[in-house]
């Protein structure tokens, strides 16, 4: 019983000494995810602020993309503690299109780009997760759920293949030059289920056309393929809608 006792207070002191143990204990997917993406974030501005105090040169556009990082890192953190806290549909919702939106402005100016590809995953992975899950009382919400829409536009040299899965855009290059400054603009995200996508091609000489619907097989990716024919690149932008 003596033994207990003093085993029995550390107890006690351990819980209220951690309060962010307790608070983020859940053990469900989406928990860890949004807790993966909080943490990889931090890390992540780290980087990019050791990575501009070591540069020798400076500009606007430097400071900028530390600042931004920052923002993103904190969003993030706030994210995760409104997944624990079980936020309702709308507020996650919201939250969650807020940061995709910050992280396409981090994309543009980071100092560590082969970092945030990583963290990019995570978002995509964020994103499937919160439409897939169907647990407790309120719910989740599922990104893109019902109508939605994606613009992008960048510029392509001979080939390309673009795949599209929850809020992310990803491009791999099958010919020509690779270029690095694609635009991905999302209005909602999609879905994590199978969705009829429609292309409307804004801009481009060459072709533009759908190579996969999204489906189970595919991780429910929408994947663009754009071919430039002619020499040299050239800007292209459409739009999908579902």
């Amino acid at each position: 019983m003596n033994i207990k006792r003093p085993l029995l207070a550390l107890a006690v002191v351990a819980l209220f000494a951690c309060p962010t143990l307790a608070q983020f204990g859940s053990s469900n997917r989406l928990t860890d995810l949004a807790g993966r993406l909080s943490r990889d974030a931090a890390d992540f501005a780290d980087a990019n602020y050791r990575t501009y105090t070591h540069s020798s040169r400076y500009n606007r556009t430097d400071v900028e993309a530390v600042l931004l990082t920052q923002q993103f890192a904190a969003a993030s953190q706030i994210f995760y503690r409104m997944v624990v806290d079980r936020r309702r549909n709308q507020e996650l919702r919201d939250a969650y299109d807020l940061l995709q939106n910050l992280g396409r402005a981090v994309e543009r100016s980071n100092l560590n780009r082969s970092q945030w590809y990583g963290l990019q995953r995570t978002l995509s992975d964020v994103s499937r997760e919160i439409g897939n899950y169907d647990g407790g009382d309120q719910g989740y919400p599922g990104p893109g759920s019902g109508s939605g829409r994606i613009s992008w536009k960048g510029r392509v040299d001979d080939d390309i293949r673009i795949t599209i899965r929850g809020g992310s855009a990803d491009v791999e290059t099958i010919g020509g030059t690779p270029y690095n400054d694609a635009q991905p603009n999302f209005f909602s995200s999609l879905p994590s289920r199978r969705v009829n996508v429609s292309l409307n091609v804004k801009r481009g000489r060459g072709q533009v056309y759908i190579e996969q619907q999204p489906s189970r097989d595919n991780g429910f990716a929408a994947v663009i393929r754009i071919k430039d024919p002619k020499g040299g690149a050239s800007d292209y932008e459409f739009e999908l809608s579902w």
